[in-house]
């Protein structure tokens, strides 16, 4: 393994923290998005539920041409980094704009929500897309990537805890006096004010070292289709898109769950950082468990794991406190190890296709991936907020967004069968795929050697061309 690849502790931190921002975003969106649209912008479940899958879509569509922009751009600041760092203004900006409730008619509500989303999803990609790509360009040691991973994730459940205790801190606790609408107003100035400060600094500290040849960058459905030949490829993607299908639905179902189904009411801060605590202490021992057994044998553990805590989610009862820390504590272990490792084999796939296609891609593979992931979560939360709607969840209206609601039965059980039936059927499937997986370490480390060799002759062929 060449010096160069293993990363300075300070790079780690920096890279890893940049991914509190984004995580930050992503799970106060994921979070309380469809919650806050339904019950403080009155907005009636079906149509948030659009706007999540409209909004998405788009989303999905500018991933891959964000990662094929970032891939053919050539700076003195490399080829993620100033999209990071100058994509993070809009980023913030937008962040703060969705909290906003306009004084509108619901049409206009529905308008307003949905334009401003759109807009927030294009500066995420602008930004989130180099971020995922970073990684592969900053190191190929196998190991290395776990660790870095395991930073990348630590940090997002830092920045997910931030999300899921920090919010209903800021809006239920500090600004509890001012009402709702304002205090989502205020955390999300806040929020969006932090975000941009940590993005820049991972910008500014993480480096680009690995290059790979670049030349021959073909157009978007040969791209795609020289990706889908690979199998390894199809059986990572279709494992992490199952997988995340599966997450996006917990957390999109998480406060309502809560709420709703528990009842902790006031106490939903507390009940909100159990599972991100737990999983932010299980994550260096998850992966430990990984670099031991394996990145295949460890997911189809976690993720089994999972899903027999989730099952129990259908029994726990209402207002139980040691039965329900209980339970979140024990989701949060599994959260762990569920995000890491998906997480963590993704960059090995960007060297096999480079070893199968002599070119390197990291952005457009990134861009692919997060097409693919977004369209799919799209679909998932877009298709819970039309089941909560169809199953009779009662929306605030304008006069009554701060009153509590008393929901119907039938949206109760709803909400509880939702969040462990569906992404039970998403966990079986990922492991299933994953069971099939053949990319190891041995293998993957035959895949860098040879790798490092092609570069090598090409670099003593350059010399020699320049000689003559």
């Amino acid at each position: 393994m060449k010096k160069g690849y293993v990363i300075p502790l300070k790079e780690k931190i920096a890279f890893g923290s940049g991914d509190a921002g984004v995580n930050l975003a992503f799970d106060a969106i994921n979070f309380y998005m469809l919650w806050f649209i339904v019950n403080v912008g009155a907005i009636s479940p079906g149509m948030a539920g659009i706007i999540f899958l409209v909004a998405k879509v788009w989303d999905a569509v500018t991933d891959y041409f964000m990662g094929r922009i970032s891939d053919n751009t050539n700076s003195s600041m490399g080829r993620r980094r100033p999209y990071i760092m100058f994509g993070a203004i809009p980023f913030g900006l937008f962040f703060m704009a969705i909290w906003y409730v306009p004084e509108l008619t619901e049409m206009g509500r529905f308008t307003y929500y949905l334009i401003v989303y759109i807009l927030f999803n294009t500066a995420f990609t602008v930004v989130a897309v180099p971020y995922g790509a970073l990684m592969a360009q900053m190191t190929q040691n196998y190991d290395e990537r776990t660790v870095l991973s395991s930073f990348r994730v630590g940090f997002s459940f830092i920045g997910t805890l931030l999300a899921a205790a920090g919010i209903p801190l800021i809006t239920d606790v500090i600004f509890s006096n001012y009402g709702r609408t304002t205090s989502f107003l205020y955390m999300g100035i806040i929020f969006g004010a932090i975000m941009v400060i940590i993005l820049w600094q991972a910008g500014l500290v993480s480096k680009e070292r690995v290059e790979g040849d670049r030349k021959n960058y073909e157009g978007f459905f040969t791209t795609i289709g020289s990706f889908l030949k690979s199998s390894e490829f199809r059986k990572v993607t279709a494992m992490y898109l199952f997988n995340a299908s599966g997450l996006a639905v917990i957390m999109a179902l998480a406060i309502f769950y809560l709420d709703d189904v528990l009842k902790v009411g006031g106490d939903a801060t507390i009940f909100m950082a159990i599972p991100i605590l737990t999983a932010l202490v299980f994550a260096p021992i998850s992966t430990y468990f990984i670099n031991k057994y394996g990145k295949k044998v460890s997911y189809m553990v976690a993720a089994i794991f999972m899903m027999t805590i989730l099952f129990i989610g259908l029994f726990v009862p209402p207002g139980n406190i040691v039965i329900i820390v209980s339970f979140l504590f024990l989701l949060g272990a599994g959260l762990a190890a569920c995000q890491i490792i998906p997480m963590s084999i993704l960059p090995d796939i960007i060297d096999l296709d480079e070893y199968e296609n002599g070119i390197r891609r990291e952005g457009a593979f990134n861009g692919i991936i997060s097409f693919f992931n977004k369209a799919a979560s799209g679909i998932a939360v877009g298709g819970v907020g039309l089941l909560l709607g169809y199953f009779g969840y009662v929306e605030a209206s304008p006069d009554d967004a701060v009153a509590e609601i008393v929901q119907p039965e039938s949206a109760i059980t709803a909400v509880r069968v939702i969040i462990v039936v569906l992404p039970i059927i998403f966990f079986i499937i990922s492991t299933m795929i994953a069971y099939r997986f053949k990319l190891n370490k041995e293998n993957f480390n035959e895949i860098v050697a040879e790798l490092e060799a092609r570069r090598f002759k090409n670099e003593k062929s350059t010399e020699k061309d320049q000689a003559n």
